[in-house]
């Protein structure tokens, strides 16, 4: 499935310079750049949801807890 998205046209002009004289191409570069953003987008959601069910299932811990567990002793604030 192929869609065509629009670019403003200095990132276009931008694009061509990075791959003159390569042997890659504008197109390859924003494919990559869309997988790899996608990819994250996906990890960032499921993360989101796993802690979101933490939360629901009571797993969670104070401020207070986690200085604890760290040894941090009373830091003042700015």
């Amino acid at each position: 499935m192929n869609h065509a998205i629009e670019l403003p046209q200095s990132l276009l002009k931008r694009l061509e310079k990075v791959t003159a004289g390569t042997r890659t191409t504008p197109a390859a570069i924003v494919r990559d750049a869309v997988r790899q953003r996608v990819a994250y987008e996906e990890y960032k959601r499921k993360e989101i949801e796993a802690g979101l069910s933490d939360i629901a299932a009571g797993r969670v811990h104070s401020t207070e807890d986690v200085k604890k567990m760290l040894g941090i002793k009373n830091v003042k604030k700015r």
